[in-house]
């Protein structure tokens, strides 16, 4: 039984997505939260197979939940369900370690699709979403599993942690030292100081230097985000 955790904040398309799995042989929606915070509670609880996800939740962005999903339960599969069709949105998403990428624009049966197909350790691109242009971005040899293999070089830029391109996601994201500290399970004495690590190691003095850092390196998209 594949069981999944729905996280989307808009009451409309989290029924639209359960009614489409209800009755669904092998596949249970188990959990649903409407949150980023409640989300990462549900899966620290539920721990479940699938996790269909949004970009834009009220409290914290899609895209900087993946990972923290994937810390909590390194083998979850996460799909993201979402109206962004942009490919900045697609690339950031797939290296957050996404293996699924649907529209909500796509016709119905593409989620299920994209589940079935996750579960397996596959990728899913919904077929509004073009896929030479996503392999351009994440080079011709890239495999899902490479996202999580930790012996290869990392892609993080000036030589930042793990933990701190988190925290550093987060921060550009607008979240308090106490909301990081309470979404990544910290003290915010810890969390105070992987920042001044990562003012230090991205030479940045001042937020707007941190913010061209991110541009720079294309952490973040300007015009998306």
């Amino acid at each position: 039984m594949t069981r999944i955790v729905i996280v989307e904040d808009h009451p409309l398309v989290l029924e639209a997505v359960k009614h489409l799995f209800a009755g669904k042989e092998n596949m249970a929606v188990v959990g649903e939260a409407h949150s980023g915070k409640a989300a990462l509670d549900k899966v620290r609880d539920l721990r479940p197979d699938v996790i269909i996800l949004d970009i834009s939740l009220p409290d914290i962005n899609g895209l900087d939940l993946c990972p923290l999903f994937l810390d909590i339960s390194p083998e979850v599969k996460i799909v993201f369900f979402t109206m962004h069709k942009e490919v900045s949105f697609i690339h950031q998403a797939f290296n957050s370690g996404a293996i699924g990428y649907v529209l909500k624009s796509s016709r119905v049966d593409c989620l299920v699709e994209a589940v079935e197909q996750v579960r397996k350790g596959k990728y899913y691109l919904g077929p509004d979403v073009n896929q030479a242009v996503v392999k351009g971005f994440l080079g011709r040899d890239y495999e899902p599993d490479r996202i999580k293999d930790k012996s290869g070089p990392s892609p993080r830029p000036g030589a930042l942690s793990s933990r701190e391109f988190q925290i550093l996601r987060l921060v550009l994201n607008g979240s308090t030292n106490r909301k990081i500290a309470d979404l990544l399970c910290l003290s915010p004495k810890t969390v105070e100081k992987h920042r001044a690590n990562i003012m230090g190691k991205t030479k940045s003095r001042t937020p707007m230097d941190l913010f061209r850092f991110a541009v720079k390196n294309k952490i973040i998209d300007p015009d998306g985000w």
